[in-house]
């Protein structure tokens, strides 16, 4: 397989999941930290708890967190990691609020054209 045909079919599904585990520790430190009060979501203030985004959300304040406020949470989440988690969600558990991996939807739309584009511009290079 070259480098222009993009990762495997498993190589996406682990990425796939290892996202889904990362988005649903991101919603719990964002109700840990309880963005919900001042969220402009109308459903998070309503539900009480992060009903939005919750990567944009944990992104753009996740600074604004107290380190001892951070390094509490960290622990909480390390204690409230489910016994039979997979490892991904293990490993998701394990990540603080600011070193969470969020992946920007943007970027992974943007990644098939940006391969094609390459694609082409190698076949066009290529001597005939």
């Amino acid at each position: 397989m070259s480098k222009s045909e993009g990762p495997s079919p498993k190589a996406r599904e682990w990425q796939r999941r290892h996202d889904a585990a990362c988005a649903v520790v991101a919603r719990k430190y964002c109700d840990m930290f309880k963005f919900w009060r001042d969220c402009r979501y109308k459903p998070c203030r309503s539900a009480r708890r992060c009903r939005g985004d919750q990567g944009a959300c944990l992104e753009s304040r996740c600074w604004s967190v107290p380190h001892a406020a951070g390094l509490a949470a960290h622990k909480q989440m390390i204690a409230d990691t489910p016994a039979d988690a997979d490892r991904f969600a293990r490993m998701a558990h394990y990540y603080t609020h600011t070193a969470l991996c969020l992946h920007d939807p943007k970027n992974q739309k943007r990644r098939p054209k940006a391969l094609a584009k390459t694609k082409a511009n190698t076949q066009a290079k290529a001597p005939s």
